[in-house]
């Protein structure tokens, strides 16, 4: 072993670079780290980071997670533009048409948006989904607002009170 330290190097520096020997030792697979077939799952939301992935579920399969990885460059290309909104919608809804500022009568303010699910009663859950994705993909100038059947439920309780009595009136004299 070859040491960089000069001969009157002190017992802690010395210490210092037998750590950092046994640690360069260790095997660290780099370049399968930056593959998207070839990293570890575990190791994928990390990849994803690296890539701009804005949107991630832990919840998807592998294959899910290694294709938005795959496919996050074109995607990142495209960020902010319609075809990208859609591209991204297209994986949770099937039947939805986004309506632009313009194209309403009377128009509406500029660099707004309407996401309309057509056809669909969507869950509480998926609606929030589709905002996150939305939010991640449109421009930071855009604003938008969802127009869906959302499902929800809830309860309604009623209660009531009754009270009834004699008034007494207290007097010092």
């Amino acid at each position: 072993m070859y040491s960089l330290l000069p001969p009157n190097a002190t017992k802690l520096e010395k210490n210092f670079e037998q750590l950092g020997q046994r640690i360069s030792d260790l095997p660290v697979p780099f370049v399968e780290l930056h593959r998207v077939d070839q990293c570890p799952v575990p190791l994928l939301a990390w990849l994803a980071w690296d890539h701009r992935v804005e949107y991630w579920r832990s919840e998807w399969t592998e294959a899910e997670k290694r294709q938005a990885i795959a496919e996050s460059k074109e995607f990142n290309a495209q960020r902010g533009t319609q075809s990208s909104i859609e591209n991204l919608l297209s994986k949770f809804v099937a039947n939805f048409q986004l309506k632009a500022w313009h194209e309403f009568t009377p128009r509406q303010p500029p660099f707004t948006f309407v996401v309309i699910i057509n056809e669909m009663i969507i869950s509480i859950e998926q609606l929030l989904q589709i905002q996150t994705a939305v939010e991640a993909t449109k421009s930071a100038r855009d604003h938008f607002s969802i127009a869906a059947k959302v499902l929800s439920s809830g309860q309604d309780k009623t209660t009531g009170a009754c009270h009834t009595g004699e008034t007494v009136y207290l007097s010092t004299i």
